[in-house]
């Protein structure tokens, strides 16, 4: 693919409005008139959509997280890559939104969590080729029996990556309402400052311990398939944060990036822990392997587990995500019934980490 083809992802702040997507439509011409780009464009829902979406679903049933809770929640992005495509065309560009069955994200079928398996990209090379602006669904997939899934909370950066990857794409540019990765969070911490540039070990441990700038599993993709990820502010200009391979790294700082490589490079937070106890839980492994074997398969991610010794028994910790923990307190139910074992959930924790 040509060498000016490059993945754009926008994110739902900067698809929020009208206005924005104006803006939007307009940086992606402007980049296209002075960079001499070809494009293809991943966007989001518009700000707070899916959260809208995924709220009517759970007052129906919080557990259910089948095929038709995907149907629902996926379709936030068809209303985004619809609006940005008239504005393009508006000013006189060819652009084609494109759900997912339409361009080829074949997934897995783990609803709300699904996997990518592959993407088929001929039909994308051909848009391009013609001259016309691919404007992508972030977020979702199609599974083997064209059931459309959706890969999880920050699923469209996954996408991106993902698109970036297939389709051989120099970078994959992310568009958000922040200037670039900090030292940490600038809304809590006057004295952050800007990380020009950082590698893809360094943000996946950022990413995992609670930085909500990137995806978690977007980092993991352009390690494994060395996609430069540049994250950049959709309403300033300014250089932004690369993510990159060590060996990149090394070439960023020969080329003038000016890098401090300090001992420490940031401080997360997560304010969405729900740490769960229970008191007492069978000697052994076969009741916890049981346990967390039936979260995993759920797509559930234990992040902390301690356990230790008291008055009645062995007693277990453990910690999910504030959005896991309707399917963590569906096993749990079946896990513990009949049995004669407390359960506490302390919902509103929060985890601060060094990175």
């Amino acid at each position: 693919m040509s060498e000016n083809l490059i993945v754009k992802k926008f994110g739902g702040t900067s698809v929020g409005s009208i206005e924005r997507i104006e803006a939007v439509a307009d940086r992606v011409l402007r980049d296209l008139h002075d960079k001499n780009e070809k494009p293809v464009i991943v966007a989001s829902a518009m700000s707070g959509e899916t959260n809208r979406l995924v709220a009517l679903a759970n007052q129906i049933d919080p557990y259910y997280r089948g095929s038709a809770y995907d149907m629902l929640v996926a379709s936030g992005e068809q209303v985004s890559i619809a609006l940005l495509a008239i504005a393009l065309q508006k000013r006189g560009f060819k652009a084609k939104p494109l759900l997912a069955y339409q361009l080829g994200i074949e997934t897995d079928s783990l609803y709300s969590k699904a996997r990518i398996l592959n993407i088929r990209t001929d039909y994308i090379r051909k848009l391009v080729s013609d001259g016309i602006i691919p404007i992508v669904a972030g977020f979702q997939g199609v599974d083997g029996d064209m059931n459309i899934t959706t890969l999880g909370r920050g699923g469209s950066d996954t996408t991106a990556v993902a698109l970036a990857a297939a389709l051989k794409s120099r970078a994959c540019e992310i568009y958000t309402d922040v200037p670039a990765v900090f030292t940490a969070d600038p809304r809590l911490v006057k004295k952050a400052r800007e990380i020009p540039a950082l590698s893809f070990e360094e943000m996946m441990e950022m990413a995992s311990l609670g930085s909500k700038v990137l995806h978690i599993r977007s980092v993991e993709l352009g390690a494994k398939y060395n996609v430069q990820i540049h994250l950049r502010s959709t309403f300033e200009k300014r250089e932004g944060t690369w993510i990159v391979s060590e060996a990149d790294l090394v070439e960023k700082q020969k080329a003038g990036l000016k890098m401090e490589n300090p001992t420490v490079s940031s401080v997360t937070h997560d304010a969405s822990t729900v740490v769960i106890k229970l008191n007492p839980v069978p000697p052994g492994t076969d009741f916890l392997a049981g346990l967390f074997e039936k979260l995993a398969a759920r797509g559930v991610s234990i992040d902390i587990i301690t356990q230790s010794q008291g008055e009645k028994g062995q007693r277990l910790a453990f910690s999910v995500t504030q959005e896991d923990l309707p399917l963590t307190d569906q096993v749990l139910d079946e896990v513990l019934h009949g049995q004669n074992i407390e359960r506490i959930t302390m919902n509103n924790m929060a985890k601060i980490s060094v990175v």
